[in-house]
């Protein structure tokens, strides 16, 4: 696809400096991911955001739909003034990943047939690609070009074992920061939600048993950075939600104010009241 070709070439233009820089094919793809994720982040905090708040959102709109489960217009109404009121977009969770997945494919393509793009982007040969081209890159005893299915005995396996459970591990733990508080046993969408995030996880870790092991460490990073994200954006949205709003602080001002007045015009009623009784 002519739109992934600019984003694999940059990629493997990054993974060929990082790796003249870190002399590991493995420590390369980690600071690809992290910095990969750095540059996504507006799209990963507008993203994980949509979805805590549709999470939060659903008991309300259970109760919307019962309240006019007889009216189908009066609860598209409904819904849409409770999505303005709590600035909810529908579509703010999938637009992000619309964005990110050419970015997704790309880095998918170089991991997977590195000197195929080294090679275009350096004509005359690079570090990097002199390395894949002798050498099985490996990291902490695991081949980074072949996929943990193919490594050799069970001994040999164990450590592409272990890195795909914690693939699996991170990936159900990065679920949980989102749903652990909107699970509600008698919910339909949060069971749904539940189930997805369960299902999600596991078919990760089915995939990463097929491709390449460079390929799961990516995964493993881009939980694990991700972890990070999301603990920091769900404490930022928490805190938004018990901080007032501008209608509630505008609320509180107009309550001090007429407090206020209301106490000035008793103090006068007092001073009049003891003028009269001198």
């Amino acid at each position: 696809m002519a739109i992934i070709q600019p984003f694999a070439e940059t990629i493997a233009f990054v993974l060929s400096y990082m790796f003249d820089t870190t002399s590991s094919y493995g420590f390369s793809i980690v600071i690809l991911t992290v910095l990969i994720n750095i540059i996504i982040f507006p799209l990963t905090l507008r993203q994980t955001r949509s979805t805590k708040r549709m999470q939060d959102a659903q008991p309300q709109l259970q109760k919307l739909q019962k309240q006019h489960k007889d009216n189908k217009e009066e609860l598209n109404k409904a819904v849409t003034e409770f999505y303005k009121e709590k600035g909810i977009n529908p579509f703010g969770c999938i637009f992000p990943l619309i964005v990110q997945m050419p970015i997704w494919f790309a880095l998918f393509r170089v991991l997977r047939e590195p000197l195929l793009f080294l090679d275009e982007v350096f004509p005359e040969g690079s570090n990097l690609g002199l390395f894949l081209s002798g050498n099985p890159p490996l990291f902490y005893g695991m081949d980074l070009q072949i996929p943990p299915s193919q490594a050799g005995t069970i001994i040999e396996k164990l450590p592409y074992i272990a890195l795909v459970l914690l693939v699996v591990l991170t990936a159900l733990y990065q679920q949980k920061q989102i749903t652990k508080k909107s699970n509600n046993a008698n919910n339909p969408q949060a069971k749904q939600m539940q189930t997805i995030g369960k299902i999600m996880p596991l078919f990760f870790g089915f995939i990463s048993w097929t491709l390449p092991t460079g390929l799961v460490v990516y995964f493993l990073t881009g939980n694990i950075f991700r972890i990070g994200q999301q603990s920091l954006i769900v404490k930022l949205e928490d805190k938004e939600e018990k901080s007032p709003t501008k209608e509630e602080k505008k609320k509180e001002e107009g309550e001090k104010e007429s407090s206020k007045e209301e106490e000035t015009e008793n103090s006068r009623k007092n001073r009049k009241k003891r003028r009269k009784g001198k």
